[in-house]
C-alpha cells in the first residue's frame, strides 16, 4: 500500500469520524435539552369538608363592623395613632369579597350561595344569656343541665376581647350559647330556604398594624406580649388580621366549628429612620387593603379545592421526527405529539427512547391519566437507570410529583 493510498484512507476515516460526530452528538446530549411549559393543576383544600357536600352558603356577618375606639389604633414606633375611618371594616368587606369571588371562580362546588349580609354597625352582641346559663350557673343546682356548645364559647371569648363601645349601637343581638350569633330557628330557616349543605358565616374581623424601625426592634402591642424581632437593618410595616368564620352543618342543623385565624403580612424597607421608611413602605390604607385581599385568598385556598399554575419540563430533540412535536405542544395538541413519541419508545438509541417515555408521562398527566404517567416515568428511569445522572434526577423528581398528584386527585374525587 503506497503513501497516497494511506493518506486517502486516513482522510476518509477523518470524514467518517466527523460525520459520525454530527449524527451521534445530538443523541448523546439529547437528555440535557429540556424545555419548560406552564400548566394548571387542581389541588385539594386542607379543610375537611364532607365529600358529598356540594352546595354551600356564605354570609357576611361581621360582628365587629361598628367603630371600636379601643382597637382602632395603629402605631409608628412608639407613637400610637387613632384611626377615625374604621379602616378594618372596609378591609373586612374586601376580605369577604375576595374569598367569595375565589370560591365561585374555581367552580369546584356545584353551588355557592351568597346570603344577604347583616349590618352590625348599629347592633351590639348581648352576652347576658351565655353569662346566665354558662358562666354564672346556680350554685345550689349542681344537677341542672347546661346546654352550650364549646365552639360557641371559643367564639364568645374572642368577642369579649373586642367589645365595641355601647354608645355606638342602637339594638342588640342575643348571643346563643349553642348557636353563637344565630339561633337554632334561624339556622333551620337558612337550611330550608337554601337547601345548602354547609353555611360559612364570616362573623368577626379585626386588624392591627403599624411601622417599626430598627430603633424599636421589639413590639408587644396587642398580641399578648409576644415580642417579634426583625432584621436590624430594615424597617417593617406589619398588618395583623384576625378573622373568625363559624361553620354550620345545615343538613343536621348543627354549629360545628368556630374557625379563628390570624394572618401576618409584612413589608420591608431599607431604611433606619421612620420618615424615610414611610416614604418607601406602602401607605397605611393600601397596606391594610392588600393584606385583607391576600388573607381572603389564603383562606379560600384552605377551604376550597383550587387551580394553581405549575411548571413541567419535557425533552426537546433534534431528531427529524421528534422536532415536529414542538409545534404540536405549542398548539396544545399533546395527544398528537404523544403518537410520535410512542412510535419511538423502541428506538435503538436508548436516550431517544428514554426521552420519549418521559414526554409520554407528561402527556398522560395533562390528560389526567396519572397511573399511565407514573408508568411511563418509571420506564423512562429504568431505560437508562444510573447511566445519566441528569435524567435520573429528572425522573426521580417527576415520579414524586406524580405520586403526590395521584393522592391529591384521590382526595379531590372524594
Amino acid at each position: 500500500m503506497n503513501d497516497s493510498t494511506v493518506n486517502k484512507m486516513q482522510r476518509l476515516r477523518s470524514i467518517f469520524f466527523v460525520i459520525s460526530c454530527i449524527f451521534l452528538l445530538p443523541a448523546c446530549n439529547t437528555l440535557y435539552n429540556t424545555r419548560t411549559i406552564e400548566i394548571e393543576i387542581a389541588i385539594p383544600g386542607e379543610a375537611k369538608i364532607p365529600a358529598d357536600y356540594k352546595k354551600i352558603a356564605i354570609k357576611y356577618n361581621n360582628c365587629n363592623a361598628a367603630f371600636n375606639k379601643k382597637y382602632s389604633k395603629f402605631f409608628e414606633d412608639s407613637l400610637i395613632i387613632t384611626d377615625s375611618k374604621n379602616t378594618d371594616s372596609i378591609a373586612a368587606e374586601l376580605y369577604f369579597n375576595t374569598f367569595s369571588e375565589f370560591i365561585k371562580s374555581q367552580k369546584l362546588y356545584d353551588t355557592v350561595l351568597e346570603l344577604e349580609k347583616s349590618d352590625f354597625e348599629s347592633l351590639h352582641v348581648n352576652d347576658s344569656l351565655i353569662y346566665n346559663r354558662v358562666l354564672l350557673p346556680e350554685k345550689n343546682d349542681s344537677n341542672a343541665e347546661i346546654n352550650y356548645n364549646p365552639e360557641a364559647l371559643r367564639f364568645f371569648s374572642l368577642l369579649k376581647q373586642f367589645k365595641p363601645d355601647s354608645s355606638a349601637v342602637q339594638d342588640t343581638v342575643l348571643f346563643d350559647p349553642e348557636y353563637g350569633v344565630y339561633t337554632r330557628k334561624e339556622i333551620e330557616q337558612i337550611a330550608d330556604k337554601t337547601g345548602a349543605d354547609l353555611l360559612l358565616s364570616f362573623d368577626f374581623f379585626e386588624t392591627a398594624d403599624g411601622i417599626i424601625t430598627p430603633k424599636y426592634k421589639k413590639i408587644n402591642w396587642l398580641i399578648n406580649d409576644d415580642y417579634r424581632y426583625f432584621n436590624p437593618e430594615l424597617s417593617a410595616e406589619i398588618v395583623y388580621l384576625i378573622a373568625c368564620w363559624n361553620v354550620y352543618d345545615l343538613r343536621f342543623r348543627e354549629y360545628v366549628q368556630s374557625y379563628q385565624k390570624v394572618d401576618t403580612i409584612t413589608w420591608y424597607a431599607e431604611s433606619t429612620k421612620l420618615k424615610f421608611a414611610k416614604e418607601k413602605l406602602p401607605p397605611r390604607f393600601d397596606a391594610v387593603m392588600n393584606a385583607a385581599n391576600l388573607a381572603g385568598s389564603r383562606l379560600a385556598e384552605f377551604v376550597s379545592p383550587h387551580w394553581i399554575p405549575v411548571s413541567r419540563i419535557y425533552y426537546h430533540s433534534g431528531h427529524y421526527e421528534l422536532k415536529k412535536t414542538d409545534r404540536l405542544i405549542d398548539e396544545n395538541r399533546w395527544m398528537e405529539a404523544a403518537q410520535i413519541w410512542k412510535r419511538n419508545i423502541s428506538n435503538k438509541n436508548k436516550s431517544i427512547a428514554a426521552k420519549c417515555m418521559f414526554n409520554l408521562a407528561v402527556a398522560c398527566e395533562i390528560n389526567g391519566d396519572f397511573d399511565a404517567a407514573l408508568d411511563w416515568a418509571i420506564k423512562s428511569f429504568y431505560m437508562l437507570q444510573n447511566k445519566n445522572e441528569f435524567h435520573q434526577q429528572n425522573c426521580n423528581d417527576y415520579i414524586k410529583i406524580l405520586a403526590q398528584r395521584k393522592k391529591d386527585i384521590q382526595q379531590l374525587s372524594k
